[in-house]
This record gives C-alpha cells, sequence and structure tokens, in this order.
C-alpha cells in the first residue's frame, strides 16, 4: 500500500504535514517550461488587475444577466461542480498528497485573491477604483474576481493532478463561472481575467502530478 494514500490510518496526520511542506515547495521541482507558464500567469493577473476599466464606456448600461435562465443555472449551479471535482478526487483515489496539494491551493488562493481585493480597493488607475463593480459607483472589492480564480484553480488543480481529460468538463466551466459573472454585473472583464491566472498560477505552483501506478 502506498504511504501516500489515505487508506493507511498509521501515521496520517504526520504523512499529511509532510505532505503539506512538501507541496509548499513544490515550486522547486517545476520544469523550466512550467515555470515560466506559471510566471507569465501572475504577470498577466497583475496586468488585468491594475487594467484601468472604462465604465462610462464598457459598462453603460446592465447586462441582464438575472433574468438569462442560462446565467442564473451557472451561478446556482454548475460553477459548483469545479470545487465539487477538486474535493472529490483526492478522497475518491485516496491521494493524501493530492489531499495536502488542494489544502494548500485553497489557503494560498484564497490569500491571493482576498488580500488584493482589500489593497487594489481604492487605487484610482486611469480614472477608475479598481475596486468599483460594474452598476455600482460605492461598491467595493471588484478586483480580482473570488468566482474565477476559485474555478480556476480547482479546474487547473484535477487537470494537473489527475490528467488532462478532466479538461474538457472543467475548463468550459470555468469559462461559464466568468461570463457568468460579468452578465450579473458583479464583476468587470479585467476582474474576471485577473481571478483567472490567479488560479493558475496557485495552481502550477503548489501541484505536482500523480505518479501513475508502477511507477
Amino acid at each position: 500500500m502506498s504511504p501516500d494514500s489515505l487508506h493507511s490510518t498509521e501515521g496520517r496526520w504526520p504523512r499529511f504535514r509532510a505532505a503539506l511542506w512538501d507541496s509548499l515547495r513544490a515550486h522547486r521541482r517545476l520544469n523550466l517550461v512550467w515555470r515560466a507558464v506559471a510566471w507569465l500567469a501572475v504577470a498577466l493577473a497583475l496586468a488585468c488587475a491594475l487594467y484601468p476599466s472604462d465604465h462610462a464606456l464598457d459598462y453603460p448600461q446592465p447586462r441582464g444577466g438575472q433574468d438569462d435562465p442560462r446565467v442564473v443555472l451557472v451561478e446556482d449551479t454548475l460553477r459548483h461542480i469545479n470545487t465539487v471535482a477538486a474535493a472529490a478526487l483526492p478522497l475518491i483515489k485516496r491521494d493524501l498528497v493530492g489531499l495536502a496539494q488542494l489544502t494548500v491551493v485553497t489557503v494560498v488562493g484564497t490569500a491571493a485573491t482576498h488580500i488584493p481585493k482589500r489593497l487594489l480597493n481604492d487605487w484610482v488607475v486611469g480614472g477608475t477604483r479598481l475596486g468599483q463593480r460594474p452598476q455600482d459607483l460605492d461598491s467595493r472589492h471588484n478586483m480580482p474576481s473570488g468566482h474565477s480564480s476559485l474555478a480556476s484553480a480547482a479546474a487547473w488543480f484535477v487537470c494537473r493532478r489527475y490528467g488532462w481529460r478532466w479538461a474538457w468538463l472543467l475548463l468550459p466551466i470555468t469559462a461559464a463561472t466568468m461570463w457568468a459573472r460579468v452578465m450579473l454585473d458583479a464583476h468587470t472583464v479585467s476582474a474576471v481575467l485577473a481571478g483567472l491566472f490567479v488560479g493558475v498560477a496557485v495552481a502550477l505552483f503548489f501541484v505536482m502530478p500523480r505518479p501513475r501506478a508502477g511507477v
């Protein structure tokens, strides 16, 4: 039985703590290509976060997503598929290391989303306050989108850890989640793109593929 399996209860907590620490250092094992992709995602997240959306030009009228059943379906139901898949697969596969990696991605991803939301809230770039959401001058915490970050981090965790065959399901859900947030006037386009790249970067830095059986 693999020492990384959830099946074995002997020393499970020490092994989980060791796996958490190993996940935090996973970025050191990235090859040159994946390291470049991860840092590119960071750069794109920053670029999108600082992009000065023009609310008067780009969001003059409500998009009316609340009245579109497709938007409501994504917002209320479909967007949760990524989260459920990311949480369920390590348990189903009894993958303790995967569970540790998901824990790190969740904690770091939450911090990487909610800290900038507050730090950037009152920044004004090109006449636009970054924290302003469409249709609401006094709104807060627009940048980056937490829904987009969560969906993309979950999708990339599953695909990178368990195989890219999951991409056909989870990447369209990620895109639909971003679309729904814009249609609901909950975020600017730059905010959902920033959230997307935050999630991708976190998953790339802290998730390693699961070794195949017998390898």
